[in-house]
């Protein structure tokens, strides 16, 4: 009877179905997708994030002189909502395949049409749209995971495309057209045509001076602004940062002066309290010279 029994208890149990066992692991490369805004265009960007897990990355995980994925899983692509210029050639819109040939001093940029592809593989250079080269820099710290981001942005309309990863960063150029068309529109308007109008003067100063361009000229458009409208607190504000910026002390006084008169009357009280800040300092500087 012991025997049936134990007999019993094994048939049960073994008709019982087991339960079926779905570990959820964290993928090996996760997929990424990021959005920026640059200039007058978006840029998406897709790629795969391989981690490094102790090994040696370039030269050996990703050999150097070979075509590189960028990435891990499908192609890494580029989207461009408008003209964007990469590596000094203006792409137009559309969507384009990123890949790298590695090398230990430099990179080779690919930019192929061809963004159906997993990984490099059916590959082929005929669909190429773009080829250049970008120096290879030591990265600031470690990074474990091959990271893509578009950052050093500058005021004349630039950045880069940076692909990080272990202790190795290459800066893509970017650029857009935004500067490129309105230095045109400012060539004709105002040094062609020579129109007077106050708020395209205060523009085409202003856009000299946070892209580091001709002061002199600046100073010249700013001025004039200032006699056509001098109720514009921004126009002798912005006067004030130029005459500083080349060291005209005097001049950037008095400038700040009837922009204290206009910030006063807007009741802009951190402005005036800053435009004397800057005043004393100016008039610091003036005394100590011999």
């Amino acid at each position: 009877m012991a025997s049936l029994s134990l007999l019993f208890v094994w048939a049960s149990y073994a008709q019982t179905p087991t339960k079926k066992v779905d570990f959820k692991v964290p993928t090996a490369s996760p997929d990424a997708t990021f959005t920026q805004h640059f200039g007058e265009s978006e840029i998406k960007v897709t790629y795969g994030r391989p981690l490094a897990r102790g090994r040696k990355v370039f030269g050996n995980l990703v050999p150097f002189d070979s075509l590189w994925r960028t990435g891990a899983g499908d192609c890494t692509t580029i989207e461009l909502s408008e003209e964007v210029g990469i590596g000094g050639k203006k792409m137009a819109p559309g969507k384009y395949a990123l890949f790298t040939i590695p090398g230990i001093e430099e990179w080779t940029i690919v930019l192929n049409s061809d963004v159906s592809l997993h990984g490099a593989f059916g590959y082929t250079a005929q669909k190429d749209v773009h080829r250049f080269k970008v120096k290879s820099q030591k990265a600031e710290r470690f990074y474990e995971t091959f990271t893509t981001e578009i950052n050093d942005f500058a005021a004349d309309g630039s950045a880069s495309l940076n692909l990080i990863w272990e202790n190795t960063q290459v800066k893509i150029p970017l650029t857009t057209t935004s500067d490129e068309r309105i230095m045109t529109e400012i060539r004709q308007r105002l040094l062609e045509n020579k129109e007077q109008d106050a708020d395209l003067l205060f523009q085409a100063a202003n856009y000299y001076y946070t892209t580091r361009r001709d002061l002199k000229q600046a100073t010249t458009w700013v001025s004039a602004a200032e006699k056509l409208d001098a109720e514009n607190f921004a126009i002798p504000n912005l006067a004030q940062k130029i005459f500083a910026d080349t060291k005209q002390y005097s001049l950037a006084i008095d400038a700040a002066k009837r922009a204290i008169v206009l910030a006063e009357k807007q009741n802009r009280t951190s402005a005036v309290t800053s435009l004397k800040k800057r005043i004393a300092e100016w008039q610091q500087l003036l005394k100590s010279k011999p």
